[in-house]
């Protein structure tokens, strides 16, 4: 990523950032980046997901098939492991 220095920014420029930034409670550098983002038509990602999300749903039904048959193993209790 690359940085930007901005210099000779207006007086009401710089006091709405700051207000803006402290009422979506992120830096300054976020919230600018964000506005900037937005400006550009460019998506706007507020929070890293961190899940699998992408892939859900992206399986044929042969596939979900064939993974509901290899997991069947894991539905097995072993008596023995659960013996006191």
């Amino acid at each position: 990523m690359s940085q930007i220095s901005l210099r000779q920014i207006p007086d009401n420029i710089d006091k709405q950032l700051r207000i803006l930034s402290r009422q979506y409670k992120t830096s300054l550098n976020k919230t600018i980046i964000s506005l900037l983002q937005k400006a550009l038509g460019l998506p706007v990602n507020s929070r890293k997901i961190r899940d699998l999300s992408d892939l859900a749903g992206t399986w044929d039904s042969a596939q979900a098939d064939e993974f509901e048959e290899n997991a069947r193993i894991f539905e097995q209790i072993d008596s023995e492991i659960w013996k006191s």
